[in-house]
């Protein structure tokens, strides 16, 4: 598997030093002036989502109070000229191969979003309240495997200590009233150093915690620190999902057709993937 930098390279010994000092910097400016709930949601999301283009294979587990069903799935991500790219495509079990759901963050205002399903033969723009929608009957939601929304009133509600980490607090309650219907606020500990996330609840219209999800195994992977391990945990139902990141590739040969509409309904065989996991076995 391919997670560790590869720190021979020389441009990367010479990028350490400047970034230790950018840190450095970020860290005594916040400590002066801690930063604001907006700041803190955007340097997350540019966390969570690196500009390099990436290519991952994951597997997402279901468990259903120990019954379990297991999917793989891969995953392109690029930062296009118009706006980001996600697709994310799934590979097995063989009945639901090539089921493929894309993300387009172009222009403004909510994503675009498509969905290919081989069953029906046909890619389909969802709406927006569609994509919260359960993925393949897990607990994870479409818009869980896409990208971080950026439409949220974010609130700083203090700092707290959690798994031995100082983090960041943050409340955001969703801008668009469809969204609204799923959930009416979430709570989010940011990690004050990586700024990546370690747990989110998410409230119900009705004001419940109704899911939680938590962050784990983070690994620096070509020098960025990623999360190997989301789970989500359905609160009431007593059901949990699992998505774990098998191999990754930051820099990797991402081609813009790949996040073409028209092209999903062969996308589950297209050369990337293959790249991806020859890569994921080294």
């Amino acid at each position: 598997m391919r997670l560790a930098p590869r720190s021979c390279r020389p441009g990367a010994l010479l990028a350490l030093p400047l970034a230790l000092a950018t840190a450095s910097l970020a860290t005594s400016a916040w400590s002066a002036d801690p930063p604001t709930a907006d700041q803190i949601v955007e340097q997350m999301k540019a966390a969570l989502e690196p500009p390099k283009p990436s290519i991952r294979t994951m597997t997402l587990t279901f468990d259903d109070q120990g019954t379990k069903s297991t999917f793989s799935l891969v995953q392109a991500r690029k930062k296009l000229a118009d706006g980001d790219r996600s697709l994310t495509v799934l590979l097995e079990p063989d009945g639901a191969r090539g089921i493929a759901y894309l993300v387009s963050a172009a222009g403004s205002g909510d994503p675009t979003e498509w969905l290919y399903v081989p069953y029906v033969q046909r890619t389909r723009k969802l709406v927006s309240a569609e994509n919260y929608r359960s993925f393949m009957d897990t607990d994870f939601t479409y818009a869980d495997l896409g990208l971080l929304p950026t439409d949220t009133r974010n609130k700083l509600l203090g700092t707290e200590q959690l798994d031995g980490k100082k983090t960041y607090k943050i409340e955001s309650i969703p801008g668009s009233t469809v969204k609204q219907w799923y959930y009416s606020r979430s709570v989010t500990w940011v990690d004050a150093e990586s700024l990546l996330p370690v747990r989110r609840e998410f409230f119900s219209p009705a004001g419940d915690v109704f899911k939680t999800q938590t962050f784990g195994s983070v690994t620096r992977v070509d020098g960025i620190p990623t999360p190997l391990q989301t789970t989500i945990t359905d609160v009431g139902a007593n059901t949990s999902s699992t998505l774990l990141v098998t191999s990754v590739s930051y820099d990797a040969n991402v081609p813009d057709s790949l996040f073409a509409p028209e092209g999903l309904r062969s996308i589950a065989d297209a050369d990337a993937w293959k790249t991806a996991k020859s890569a994921g076995g080294s």
